[in-house]
C-alpha cells in the first residue's frame, strides 16, 4: 500500500512522528522512574547506616551479656562464701555457748 497522494504522506510522516516523540517520552519516563527507585533503595531500602547501628548494638549486646554472666558467676561465689561464714559462725556460736552453760551450772549449786 503505497500512499497515492503527497498528503497522505505527510500525515503519515507527522503520525510517525508523533509515536515517535511519545515513545521517546515514555522511555525517558520509564529511565527516570527506575532510577529513582534505585536511588530511593540504596539511600533507604538497604538501609546501611541501620544495618552498622544494628551490629554495633548486637556487639554491645553480647558484651552485656557477657558481663551479666560474670556478674552472676560472682554473685553465687560470694552467696556459696556468705553460706559458708553463716555456717562456721553458728558453729562457733555453739562451741561458745556450750562451755558457758556448763560453767553457769556449777557456779551456782
Amino acid at each position: 500500500m503505497q500512499p497515492t497522494n503527497p498528503e497522505d504522506s505527510a500525515e503519515q510522516k507527522q503520525l510517525q512522528e508523533k509515536v515517535w516523540t511519545f515513545a521517546q517520552r515514555g522511555v525517558v519516563l520509564l529511565v527516570a522512574m527506575l532510577a529513582g527507585l534505585f536511588i530511593g533503595y540504596q539511600i533507604w531500602g538497604q538501609a546501611g547506616a541501620l544495618k552498622e547501628q544494628v551490629a554495633k548494638l548486637g556487639e554491645r549486646v553480647n558484651i552485656l551479656q557477657k558481663e551479666r554472666d560474670t556478674l552472676n558467676s560472682q554473685k553465687a561465689i560470694i552467696d556459696r562464701d556468705k553460706k559458708e561464714v553463716e555456717k562456721r559462725l553458728q558453729d562457733l556460736q555453739a562451741r561458745c555457748a556450750a562451755p558457758a552453760e556448763a560453767a553457769a551450772p556449777s557456779a551456782n549449786p
